[in-house]
């Protein structure tokens, strides 16, 4: 099931980098290893599986691994000895308990655990940093979806708050949207009929809350008819009842173009078509509500406070008289906020001056099993102001379809050439993709793209290996291709 390698896959995307550029981001933290000296304490350094020649603040022999740290600064780089604690001149042992000693990290299964994915996300570290990875986990339990989604926050620069990973990890639990709202819906509606009363306030809140949720899911309703007709367009050709419509039907959207309105449709203002449903959707949930609140301030915003599902949800959950409220029907009022939240800063870029950026979608789509959401990843090279660039970026599509089981597309642009790859273990699925081309081709050339490749691959194992029977949750993603550089080797 997708839930259980979202957070994974996101992470690997998050820390991915071009084989001709390697950002190190001041703060981060290498095993290295000495491989020559030069004078004025220059050095080849092993860094993992990068090899750099960097300035070292203290001297190392040829040959010694420690722990070393990126500074600030030009070229070459320079690089931190990190010193056992108390004793400057000695460098810290060459494991992750030498590390944790240094950094001031206690010697805890849970401790280490959570301080070697930080290390392997390429996270920033310092005592500092690790004492807000320790405070959420006291405040929130040790659990490994809740370290994840730390390491989430951190990579994307997010606030290190108990908030901000709870609503992360909602994000990578991926629960139906469609199936949250309804579970949200009834709630309120037993509450509103329950034979005590509750407050007339609250009762006033609650409706509003049942008219939101409705006004939501006719929204979502509008988002699969519009897939659905995009669906039914481009396999007109097809004959009827054939296997090929039968794909499309089912929600294999090879369209490319499809997935950069979607993720305009998170960027941007709204335009007519799928893009506009999209937008509508997003709006009427509440992803757009604090910067509409931002936008407005004063009695205009609390007028508009009520206008979408989060703002309602906020308001009942802050209300002085918010105790009598049915607790299962609280509990999920708060689950549904954090979910929302959590696409709201997936949605968002990585902080800093990161060359790339990088979003995730969670969007509900006709075909998937159990109504899931269909996971759209988008990493693209910055453009502007740090939007996106729908001319070369990449897009990876993650679908637990109910026909054709677990599917993931692949779509690699450059100066808006696509190349599709599509992976699933049902057989004879290449030859209906094959029927598809020329109708897809079609559709790409109106909107000013074209296709270079389509191609279908099984699923690979965790070796790399293509398998009829691996689960998606093995499955590694290839090395990421959206940007082609010049220049240095590496940047600071």
């Amino acid at each position: 099931m997708i839930q259980g390698f979202m957070t994974g896959q996101i992470l690997q995307q998050l820390n991915s980098r071009q084989a001709s550029l390697i950002e190190l981001m001041p703060g981060q933290v290498f095993q290295g290893k000495v491989l020559k000296l030069f004078p004025d304490n220059l050095a080849t350094v092993q860094l993992g599986g990068l090899t750099v020649t960097a300035h070292l603040e203290t001297p190392l022999e040829l040959g010694q691994r420690t722990w070393l740290q990126v500074q600030p600064g030009g070229q070459p780089v320079t690089l931190r000895v990190i010193n056992q604690p108390g004793q400057p001149g000695q460098a810290s042992e060459a494991s992750m308990e030498g590390l944790a000693k240094a950094l001031g990290a206690p010697i805890t299964k849970e401790s280490l655990s959570l301080l070697h994915k930080a290390v392997d996300a390429g996270i920033p570290l310092s005592a500092e940093s690790l004492r807000s990875f320790e405070r959420i986990i006291a405040e929130t339990g040790a659990d490994p979806t809740v370290e994840d989604a730390i390491m989430l926050a951190a990579k994307k620069g997010l606030p290190l708050t108990k908030e901000t990973v709870l609503a992360l990890r909602a994000f990578a639990g991926n629960t139906s949207l469609e199936g949250e709202m309804g579970k949200l819906f009834r709630l309120a509606q037993q509450a509103m009929a329950q034979p005590e009363g509750l407050p007339v306030d609250i009762k006033e809140g609650l409706q509003q809350l049942l008219t939101r949720i409705e006004g939501a899911r006719n929204g979502l309703a509008q988002v699969k008819n519009s897939f659905a007709l995009s669906s039914s367009s481009s396999s007109a050709a097809q004959p009827e009842g054939s296997p090929s419509q039968s794909v499309l039907q089912n929600g294999a959207q090879f369209s490319a173009i499809q997935a950069e309105k979607a993720t305009e449709a998170a960027q941007n203002a709204p335009t007519p078509g799928i893009k506009q449903v999209i937008a509508d959707f997003f709006e009427r949930l509440g992803l757009n509500h604090e910067k509409v609140l931002g936008l407005t301030g004063g009695e205009k915003a609390i007028a508009t406070e009520a206008e979408n599902v989060k703002a309602t949800l906020l308001h009942l959950l802050q209300h002085p008289k918010a105790e009598a409220l049915p607790a299962p029907l609280r509990e999920q009022m708060q689950q549904f906020v954090q979910q929302v939240t959590g696409q709201q800063l997936m949605m968002t870029g990585s902080a800093g001056d990161n060359a790339f950026v990088q979003v995730a979608i969670q969007l509900p789509s006709p075909g998937q099993e159990n109504g899931e959401n269909t996971l759209i990843q988008i990493e693209s090279r910055k453009k502007g102001r740090g939007e996106l660039d729908p001319d070369n970026c990449r897009l990876f599509f993650y679908l637990s379809m109910q026909n054709m089981g677990e599917t993931m597309l692949d779509v690699s642009i450059v100066n808006k050439i696509l190349s599709v790859t599509l992976y699933n273990n049902q057989e004879g699925l290449g030859d209906l993709v094959r029927v598809l081309r020329t109708p897809l081709e079609r559709s790409l050339a109106e909107q000013g793209y074209r296709l270079s490749g389509l191609r279908v691959l099984s699923v690979p194992d965790s070796a790399g290996r293509e398998s009829s029977r691996t689960s998606v949750s093995s499955f590694s993603l290839p090395p990421s291709s959206v940007a082609h550089y010049k220049g240095v080797d590496f940047r600071v």
